[in-house]
């Protein structure tokens, strides 16, 4: 806290202590005006013993020493017969005329008030003095008494006032400082790059909340530079794959080209076909995975975001199928009666049955079938081949980075870095999905289970 907000503080605080003040001695004002409540009673009946206790005269002498010690004491008072004669004052005053008129104790000791304060001026009290004869102590409550005393509280309740505010904004001060030096130390490890760096509440008060909400941002820019920092580990691992994967079939391709242009005329016609399969094959394969690494990078991005439309999972199978009937010799079966909407990106789902369906083609001897139902809230779609099946390295090595080529199948003998694979893994992932590779005795070739959630379709209202 700055030392002007402290002074503003302390300012407003000295004017609501001055106002409670006023407020306090109004209120002495009022009720020794008024007379009202058991302190004016009290007051009168002790007064009167003391005028009962002797000689009237002396009896009143005495009260002298009482006015200074308390306010409640009434300065003007008189003793008066049942005609109303004076017989001792405290006033040069004659009593007020309304006692004669109003209603008298008839007991000992008991007290009629005549109602006053504010407007209609001080309160009477009338007490009858104990005695054979009647008589009675009336006093009037003029509301200024004892002021020397009256002062002396004030004065005290001001300074009590003041010093426990002083106090309290003392207290406030050290605590707002500490939280201020905590805070300083939490900003200053964020700035040095420690994003783990935290506040500790100790208790729920509105600073306690305060850093609550602060903890809960820090969080979000920690995952925020997490994910800042895959992406950059994805470009830099990305240009490792460009040169790493390029540099082999750039060879090859190279060799072959010059093979073809220097000795191209020379060759049969086979041998020359074969040299320019070679070249297409590997020009095929960089189209594939430069298309393959740049979309694993893509959707690595922190900004990245899917679509989440129900789409109808046939309907995608289908038309990645067609990409695929027209290999000879290659059967695919659907079955997905019992198939729902899925929730999800449309292009992205396509990108991972496709990869899906080339991997099971490559692998499959003449038949892949498909079956996709649902199973409580996911949608399971199963990818079967009756090829020879996977071997339990290869199944551990699915959806991972392979950093050498490897032949897809022995019947076809295209080269994969298994790229496929890691696309499949990470759009299912992204999507809250997940899946399960089998291959061995149980399941003839190889299967593939991918489970993805179901979309929620409202209902239509029953008639």
């Amino acid at each position: 806290m700055s030392r002007s907000i402290w002074w503003r503080f302390f300012a407003i605080s000295m004017v609501f202590a001055l106002l409670m003040s006023l407020a306090y001695l109004w209120l002495m004002r009022e009720t020794s005006l008024s007379g009202r409540g058991g302190v004016q009673r009290s007051v009168l009946l002790f007064v009167a013993r003391i005028v009962e206790d002797g000689p009237i005269d002396e009896s009143m002498r005495r009260l002298d020493g009482y006015l200074a010690d308390s306010p409640e004491v009434p300065r003007q008072m008189w003793v008066v017969d049942a005609t109303g004669r004076v017989l001792a004052a405290r006033s040069a005053n004659a009593p007020p005329l309304d006692w004669l008129a109003a209603d008298r104790p008839q007991q000992p000791h008991e007290m009629h008030r005549i109602a006053g304060g504010g407007l209609r001026g001080p309160a009477v009290g009338i007490v009858r003095l104990a005695g054979s004869e009647p008589r009675y102590l009336v006093a009037r409550f003029t509301g200024l008494p004892g002021r020397p005393l009256l002062m002396q509280q004030l004065a005290a309740f001001v300074i009590a006032l003041a010093g426990a505010v002083f106090l309290g904004l003392t207290l406030i001060t050290l605590y707002l400082r500490l939280r201020s030096r905590q805070a300083r130390e939490v900003i200053a490890r964020l700035e040095a790059g420690d994003l783990r760096a935290r506040f500790v509440p100790e208790r729920l008060d509105a600073l306690g909340v305060l850093m609550l909400d602060f903890n809960r941002m820090a969080d979000e820019i920690e995952r925020l530079v997490g994910r800042l920092q895959q992406a950059e580990d994805a470009r830099r691992s990305l240009l490792q794959e460009l040169g790493h994967d390029l540099r082999t079939p750039l060879t090859s391709l190279r060799t072959s080209i010059e093979t073809v242009s220097v000795h191209g005329q020379a060759m049969p016609e086979l041998e020359r076909e074969a040299f320019i399969g070679i070249i297409n094959s590997e020009l095929e394969y960089f189209v594939r995975l430069i298309d393959d690494l740049f979309f694993i990078a893509d959707i690595a991005e922190p900004h990245y975001r899917k679509n989440s439309d129900p789409l109808a999972l046939a309907d995608i199978l289908r038309s990645e199928m067609a990409a695929f009937q027209a290999r000879e010799g290659l059967r695919f079966r659907l079955d997905a009666k019992d198939a729902g909407p899925v929730s999800g990106d449309r292009m992205l789902l396509a990108r991972v049955f496709r990869n899906a369906l080339d991997n099971a083609a490559r692998h499959a001897r003449g038949q892949v079938d498909i079956a996709v139902a649902a199973e409580g809230p996911m949608v399971r779609v199963a990818i079967q081949d009756d090829g020879p099946g996977m071997g339990a390295q290869a199944i551990a090595a699915f959806g991972q980075r392979r950093h050498q080529r490897l032949q897809a199948g022995a019947a076809n003998p295209s080269m994969s870095l298994g790229l496929g694979s890691v696309i499949i893994r990470t759009i299912v992932e992204l999507h809250g999905g997940r899946w399960t590779l089998e291959s061995g005795a149980a399941v003839q070739g190889t299967r593939l289970c991918i489970w993805l959630p179901a979309a929620d379709v409202p209902r239509p209202a029953s008639g």
